[in-house]
């Protein structure tokens, strides 16, 4: 990819949601079936405890405890990146964004049980969160409405779109243009790029998020980014 869509992807600002912890909480009541992944803190208050971050912890391993301090840790390890990203695939809509969000960490603790600790979190996670945008896109295409793009290419639910306003005018003007181009890509080709360029996926690791061959997204991207240069072209 060509160096205006990394600095696209660092000028738009990527909105922070509130801190994720009594998602562990939401977690807790509603994944009836995962069993015992979400237990009581010592501290019996039915709080989530204050944690630090433990960098040498993998999160695989935090995921494997499953203790409310651990999914604590986890879910504030993904709450800027991963909501960003979602974000973006929902056209700006950080509303929709954050209840994805949520969603994900809850649908994961649901499945704890078939998580492969052998494979990355982080893959396995951002899958959950992919397919949720696409459950909501067939949503809203099975009741006759506007699909995400749609809706942000007309500025109805782009009205919390990450644009920073403590960014130079310049550069707001030029996320509004990289936004507006990824709204013209099909699917495939903006969920590769978001996943590449935007989460900072390797190409095998979005092969994996999207179960298709390396060599599949690899040709996806250079599509993709062949029809951004054409439409970001002055």
């Amino acid at each position: 990819m060509g160096k205006f869509e990394r600095e696209a992807a660092r000028n738009l600002a990527n909105p922070l949601p509130p801190p994720r912890v009594p998602i562990v909480e939401r977690a807790a009541e509603r994944a009836n079936d995962g069993g015992a992944l979400v237990r009581t803190s010592a501290g019996g208050d039915g709080k989530a405890a204050q944690v630090s971050s433990a960098p040498e912890v993998t999160d695989e391993e935090l995921f494997r405890r499953g203790d409310r301090e651990s999914l604590a840790t986890l879910v504030r390890r993904y709450q800027a990146g991963l909501f960003s990203l979602l974000v973006h695939m929902t056209g700006g809509d950080s509303s929709l964004a954050d209840d994805l969000f949520q969603e994900t960490f809850v649908r994961a603790v649901r499945a704890a049980k078939t998580f492969d600790v052998n494979r990355s979190f982080r893959t396995w996670v951002t899958a959950i969160a992919l397919n949720l945008v696409r459950d909501e896109v067939r949503k809203r295409k099975s009741r006759g409405e506007v699909t995400l793009t749609e809706d942000h290419a007309e500025g109805r639910s782009s009205a919390g779109a990450p644009e920073h306003p403590s960014a130079p005018l310049e550069q707001r003007d030029e996320a509004v243009r990289v936004r507006g181009a990824l709204a013209q890509l099909t699917d495939k080709e903006r969920e590769i790029v978001l996943l590449h360029f935007y989460e900072g996926l390797t190409l095998v690791e979005a092969a994996e998020v999207l179960t298709v061959p390396v060599g599949t997204a690899k040709s996806r991207l250079h599509g993709a980014l062949a029809r951004l240069k054409t439409l970001l072209r002055p």
